[in-house]
């Protein structure tokens, strides 16, 4: 993942767009070191945005955003 395709999906993610049915289950582990690279699509990349940085408050953490970004530059590859 490039940072054009995370800005894409940080801007989808931002939306009111359902994900609800989008499945990222496969992406589980993503941030450890074994983790091999998978193919996915920006609204996957969205909906793990949601999860891992929006809080209850409905603002961004930039803790968890960051993370996103940085082990999903190795492990995702956007289609």
């Amino acid at each position: 993942m490039n940072k054009a395709q995370f800005s894409a999906a940080l801007k989808i993610a931002t939306s009111d767009k359902d994900l609800s049915s989008v499945d990222n289950s496969h992406i589980i582990g993503y941030g450890l070191p074994d983790f091999k690279p998978v193919v996915i699509t920006l609204d996957m990349v969205a909906k793990e945005i949601r999860h891992n940085s929006f809080t209850f408050a409905g603002t961004i953490d930039p803790k968890g955003l960051a993370e996103v970004f940085t082990y999903g530059k190795r492990a995702f590859m956007v289609v």
